[in-house]
């Protein structure tokens, strides 16, 4: 009898133990990925990558690109963490031509460049000198257009005078129904000479060109206003 009860008695003590330990670090499993943007896609099979943007101050912003990963405890890698540079006006764009970046969560389109596709699964469009990103009110609205092709003398930004910006350039969704004069045009591109944009995100081109290699269709872009909204 002393032997089993001896043997009962190391049973419950090792539970116990079990159980102490699951029972404190249960909380730090919950909780280790505070960043509720991730946590809304962790479930999500349409979702496989995920870009955050969010200001620092002015036209300061930074922005971070996750990958999920099993292997993380927190369900996620953070791949690119980077300084970037929004609106001239900052965020909350309304209407064409406010020199405002969009808030909300958006999706890749397509990329296009001058120089060639660095890797990315996108559809991707080599610029050519007929090629603008149409502003104006008409049907080729927000949208990047051949000008020669669509017999259209477009005044919108010819794109090539837009280099470096546009040596890489990642298209958002942004006004998706294409209507006028909600804002056109929004993109993830290069940085030029200048600290801020007229509404796009700049990044230097090391940093695009590996957000163009691992972005997919499985790919969500969220800019919004205050880092809390995306946590740590």
């Amino acid at each position: 009898m002393k032997i089993k009860n001896v043997l009962a008695f190391s049973v419950a003590v090792v539970l116990f133990f079990s159980m102490s330990v699951y029972a404190k670090k249960a909380p730090e499993v919950q909780t280790i990925n505070r960043n509720p943007i991730l946590n809304k896609y962790q479930t999500d099979k349409k979702v496989q990558e995920v870009i955050c943007i969010t200001p620092v101050e002015n036209t300061n912003a930074i922005l971070k690109m996750y990958i999920k990963d099993k292997t993380q405890d927190s369900g996620w890698d953070l791949i690119l963490a980077t300084d970037a540079f929004i609106g001239k006006r900052g965020l909350g764009k309304e209407k064409e031509g406010d020199l405002k970046t969009p808030i909300g969560e958006f999706n890749p389109t397509f990329a296009f460049g001058k120089k060639m596709n660095p890797g990315t699964t996108l559809k991707y469009i080599d610029i050519t000198n007929d090629m603008y990103a149409c502003d104006e009110d008409c049907k080729y609205y927000n949208q990047i257009i051949d000008a020669r092709k669509a017999k259209h003398e477009c005044k919108g930004e010819h794109l090539m005078d837009y280099i470096p910006q546009y040596n890489y350039a990642l298209c958002i969704d942004f006004n998706p129904k294409n209507v006028f004069p909600n804002g056109s045009n929004i993109f993830i591109h290069v940085k030029g000479n200048k600290d801020y944009t007229a509404g796009c995100i700049a990044v230097d081109e090391e940093s695009m060109m590996k957000i163009l290699q691992n972005t997919t269709k499985k790919t969500k872009i969220v800019i919004y206003e205050y880092e809390h909204q995306f946590g740590d």
